[in-house]
């Protein structure tokens, strides 16, 4: 970045931080004139524009921390000031993370492949050997009645609201715990996922081996899609926080947890209605004594239902 480009700049500069500033003394830019409001997003466009242009062509790395600072101060100026509310809840939900969950697909998609493998390999080992599934944290119980042909899953959700509550409440400690595990990058993530995708490789090589893989499916299916899911997206979530600490390219590390904390806690904001809705079908759906049709199709409403969210166009403001 040339230094006639940083003198004209500077100007722009000043004048956003002033902005930002005056934001911060009114909780927001409702005071703002509608001039004052087109020029903030103006200069929050234009530093944006030279931050990307700083990181390509600058070694001032004292340049390149301010303008990441200033870009990240006006961002949450702008965010706040639309996320007021309910609107800006609302606003979030429908429009901001499916965009969010888009930029970061890989992350989710590399959490998913981890868990595959892993059950993957626990599902041959329980295929060869059935006492593997203690190793998978099978419990005893569970095999002995997978192998008595006991659907031992059905007594779990009895009471339906109790249960419904539960299984939300633990579900979000799930993703919660490997969103926090897989900050460690790789190996953390792995850590995070092992346990559970064990078990779930196992189970499902037992109830193959002893005929039960329709009816625990069957089970499985309606609430399965978005409970996994929201999972993989929470993994992801710590996966790219911990990979922007170990590899920060030219940012600090400061950096870069500044910026992929705030967009891996909005992914993990995006789960929570992922979790609940899973929660409820699973609570209320999942144990009722119905045609496995009826849950395979509840899958397939909710596998398209989401799909069509998360894929859909961004909204041109």
């Amino acid at each position: 970045m040339s230094e006639s480009l940083i003198s004209r700049r500077k100007a722009s500069w000043k004048r956003l931080e002033d902005l930002v500033a005056r934001a911060g003394e009114t909780r927001g830019v409702r005071g703002f004139s509608r001039s004052d409001l087109r020029e903030l997003i103006h200069s929050y466009r234009r530093a944006s524009s030279d931050l990307a242009i700083a990181r390509v062509e600058s070694r001032d790395q004292r340049l390149v921390s301010y303008l990441n600072g200033l870009v990240i101060r006006a961002h949450g100026v702008l965010y706040r000031t639309r996320s007021s509310g309910m609107k800006g809840v609302v606003s979030f939900y429908l429009g901001d993370f499916p965009v969010i969950f888009r930029r970061t697909w890989r992350y989710t998609f590399a959490t998913f492949l981890i868990f595959t493998l892993i059950s993957l390999c626990s599902f041959i080992a329980t295929w060869r050997d059935v006492d593997f599934a203690d190793f998978a944290y099978v419990p005893p119980l569970a095999v002995a009645r997978i192998q008595a042909g006991v659907s031992w899953w059905e007594e779990l959700n009895r009471a339906a609201p109790q249960g419904a509550a539960m299984i939300m409440a633990n579900n979000i400690g799930v993703s919660l715990k490997v969103f926090a595990m897989s900050i460690i990058p790789v190996a953390g993530t792995v850590n995070a996922l092992m346990p559970s995708a064990l078990q779930f490789g196992a189970i499902n090589a037992l109830i193959l081996k002893y005929g039960m893989t329709l009816r625990l499916w069957a089970f499985v299916a309606g609430h399965g899609v978005l409970e996994f899911t929201a999972i993989f997206i929470a993994g992801g979530a710590g996966l790219m926080i911990g990979l922007g600490l170990l590899v920060p390219g030219e940012r600090t590390r400061r950096d870069a947890l500044v910026e992929r904390g705030a967009t891996a806690i909005r992914l993990l904001a995006g789960c929570i209605p992922l979790l609940i809705i899973a929660g409820l079908i699973e609570g209320f759906i999942s144990p009722l004594q119905v045609h496995p049709g009826y849950k395979v199709a509840v899958s397939l409403a909710t596998a398209i239902g989401l799909t069509a969210y998360l894929l859909k166009p961004a909204r041109v403001p």
